[in-house]
């Protein structure tokens, strides 16, 4: 790996803890890295204005690819964008709503939204502090995070441009027919379709995924794809792996998603994996 210049970094999974937080450690093997002349990006499914809520003060990095690939940040400002149509945006509402399945609509920047009239069941659905079934805490807790006081409560969706609309419920069932579902409209919709873990999915516009979003931050850079190394842990990191010359899964992804990558940590996000695998590699 000696001719890596650019590291692209997950989030929820990778190197955010079971709090949702950046850990100092983390923080600071990423300024370590950064200092001996390191490229480091985060590549999320998490919009970008919630990345200020999730690292420590001061935590610097030289870009990031936000909502899987839709957009791009890079030296103090938005390097690219990729809309879904407003048409598909109110679609995909629709069929969510039908379903009562939760849903929040990302604009590129602002707080994302849900509808008004959706109050009652949305926030039912994410009562008390301990998750249902089987759903993750770290997601269980984003969702409480994002309606106290994280979402615009809106009487309709405005024609705006939005990044991805999320989507989740507790009921696996429900939610996995929902996505194939959403796969099976994917031409008609002009949308990707993606997920982070088994009971959400997430739209994109069309063709748009975390490989994308790296293949548009190295052309900015100027940095060849077979100088790019990343670290991820779940389904939304498919691309990445797809795209990513080094691939490194974490310890506490799933086997089929490890079968994706090249190498894979030996510690997990809640042992702060990916710095101590980096902190080995490059630094040492």
């Amino acid at each position: 790996m000696d001719n890596v210049q650019a590291i692209f970094l997950d989030m929820d999974g990778t190197i955010l803890q079971e709090n949702n937080k950046v850990s100092d450690e983390t923080a600071e093997v990423i300024k370590k890295l950064r200092q001996v002349g390191y490229k480091v990006f985060i590549a999320t499914g998490r919009s970008f204005d919630e990345i200020k809520n999730l690292t420590p003060e001061g935590f610097e990095i030289d870009g990031v690819i936000s909502s899987n690939g839709t957009r791009g940040d890079a030296e103090g400002k938005m390097i690219f964008e990729h809309s879904l149509t407003y048409e598909a945006v109110q679609q995909i509402i629709k069929e969510a709503k039908d379903q009562q399945i939760y849903y929040e609509v990302f604009p590129f920047s602002g707080k994302r939204m849900i509808l008004n009239e959706d109050y009652d069941w949305i926030t039912k659905m994410v009562e008390g502090d301990t998750p249902p079934n089987n759903v993750g805490i770290s997601e269980w807790n984003s969702r409480k995070s994002a309606l106290d006081g994280n979402v615009n409560w809106v009487d309709e969706i405005p024609e705006t441009k939005f990044s991805k609309i999320y989507m989740f419920t507790p009921d696996l069932e429900k939610i996995t027919a929902f996505r194939e579902h959403l796969i099976d409209e994917k031409e008609t919709l002009s949308i990707s379709v993606s997920n982070s873990s088994r009971y959400n999915a997430e739209t994109m516009a069309a063709g748009i995924d975390k490989g994308t979003g790296i293949k548009e931050m190295i052309e900015h850079f100027n940095i060849p794809q077979s100088a790019t190394l990343v670290i991820g842990d779940s389904d939304n990191d498919r691309s990445m792996f797809a795209f990513g010359h080094y691939t490194v899964a974490m310890k506490n992804a799933r086997p089929e998603i490890q079968a994706l990558a090249k190498d894979v940590t030996s510690y997990d996000n809640e042992e702060n994996g990916a710095a101590r695998y980096l902190e080995e590699h490059f630094l040492k």
